[in-house]
């Protein structure tokens, strides 16, 4: 939403159900998707042409073709699977490398992180690091979210301890959207915790990728410095939203595969909501 970064270069690395939807996704806000990740040499070289990588942990993601985006400045990172114990710890590896290869290369250049997970996976990465919180959600080992009760200020601190130990932004879906900045990163005035209450279309949990297409639309809308800022994430939940529940008031579509046809339409229609 920002015309600085014109046609940004978005390096996809998906599961298999959901790389051809995301490549749509970028396309039609716009942006260009860039497919090349099958061996590490191919990977790390689309990461340097990139503008953005999206790296999803859902098979057939190697930790061997994670590796090579590691120094990737812009990552958007979906951990996809984590609450399976090998996958969860191929993507806690991944994330501690990533925390310690940012902080050396801050003197030279900024490196930025977004864990975006739904509340479930949020949750798997809160145990695995060994935060003192949670966000009310029952671990599990598929893409399904869940809601559960915990109060907003408990969800935000669960958040914010997570962020700080990742040195990441975090975007946590579900009927609402959490953002959080780590504490060390905020600029001063701005603020580290955001929630999109508005727009929640329950028709994004009823089919495969929705979630993952999300991660894909927030690196091909949010330009590379809006990727440590919350308001600016905040900016695109809202948007993906709000398209989502424009095409459910309008009513011109019978069920979940035909409401993704009508989604990826509206998406193409993005200048509309800015």
């Amino acid at each position: 939403m920002d015309d600085a970064r014109a046609s940004p270069k978005v390096q996809l690395i998906m599961n298999a159900c959901s790389a051809s939807k995301a490549a749509d996704v970028v396309l039609a806000v716009g942006a260009k998707p860039c497919m090349g990740c099958t061996t590490y040499e191919e990977a790390a070289l689309t990461a340097s042409l990139c503008d953005v990588t999206v790296l999803n942990f859902g098979t057939p993601t190697t930790a061997e073709i994670a590796n090579a985006v590691l120094s990737a400045q812009n990552v958007v990172v979906d951990p996809v699977g984590c609450g399976l114990e090998t996958r969860g710890r191929t993507v806690k590896e991944w994330l501690e490398r990533r925390g310690a290869v940012a902080r050396d290369a801050s003197d030279v250049r900024p490196m930025r992180t977004v864990v975006k997970g739904n509340r479930s996976e949020i949750e798997a990465l809160i145990e695995l690091f060994a935060v003192n919180g949670s966000v009310g959600a029952n671990l599990s080992v598929t893409p399904e979210s869940s809601d559960g009760d915990c109060a907003e200020k408990d969800v935000f601190d669960a958040l914010n301890q997570l962020s700080e130990k990742l040195g990441a932004m975090i975007v946590m879906t579900g009927s609402v959207d959490y953002v959080t900045t780590p504490r060390s990163t905020r600029v001063d005035g701005a603020p580290g915790n955001e929630a999109v209450h508005e727009f929640d279309a329950p028709i994004l949990q009823k089919f495969s990728g929705a979630g993952c297409c999300l991660g894909a639309f927030l690196a091909a809308t949010v330009p590379g410095s809006g990727l440590e800022n919350a308001r600016a994430l905040r900016a695109s939940c809202l948007v993906y939203r709000r398209i989502a529940t424009d095409v459910v008031r309008l009513g011109n579509f019978s069920g979940p595969a035909s409401f993704q046809v009508a989604f990826f339409d509206a998406l193409a229609s993005l200048k509309s909501y800015e």
